[in-house]
């Protein structure tokens, strides 16, 4: 325990809290930047406490840590998010290029399908309950983007006479 008390181990002791402490504030307020000052701090402190050096040195010592440590941290994440990942596996994504039939009219660019045993709200041009729709794409997570699948038939006119 002397050990620990000695006056010349409260600079090492004081990098070691500070270190700790950061690392918590990175829990408050994460984004991975507190995290490498903390990292910084506790080798800071235990460097120190092993090998005791000047205030200076000392900081000299965390600036150079801290730089180290941010450039690769900073180089870790980006890697991680390089590429972009698949669309969000929903049922609403599962549905784009599906055709359905319109449960209700699409009035005001609003309408809605069924699918199984729910109904779905979809936007897109004004049609008729009943015409066959496609499913184009997903907008605010649940609003299926709809086009017509097919032109309506028209039969052609009877000859008049």
């Amino acid at each position: 325990m002397d050990l620990l008390v000695e006056s010349s181990r409260f600079a090492a002791l004081a990098w070691l809290v500070a270190g700790l402490a950061l690392c918590a504030v990175e829990t408050l307020a994460p984004g991975a930047f507190f995290i490498w000052f903390g990292a910084a701090a506790a080798v800071v402190g235990v460097v120190d406490y092993v090998l005791p050096m000047g205030f200076v040195a000392q900081l000299v010592l965390f600036g150079a840590l801290v730089a180290a440590l941010v450039l690769i941290g900073r180089r870790v994440y980006r890697s991680l998010g390089a590429e972009p990942g698949p669309l969000p596996q929903s049922r609403a994504h599962a549905m784009i290029g599906a055709d359905f039939f319109l449960d209700e009219a699409i009035l005001r660019g609003y309408g809605r399908i069924r699918v199984g045993d729910s109904s779905w709200r979809v936007a897109g041009e004004d049609c008729p309950a009943g015409a066959k729709v496609r499913v184009v794409a997903v907008e605010d997570g649940s609003l299926l983007k709809v086009e017509r699948a097919e032109e309506p038939v028209v039969p052609p006119a009877a000859p008049q006479r």
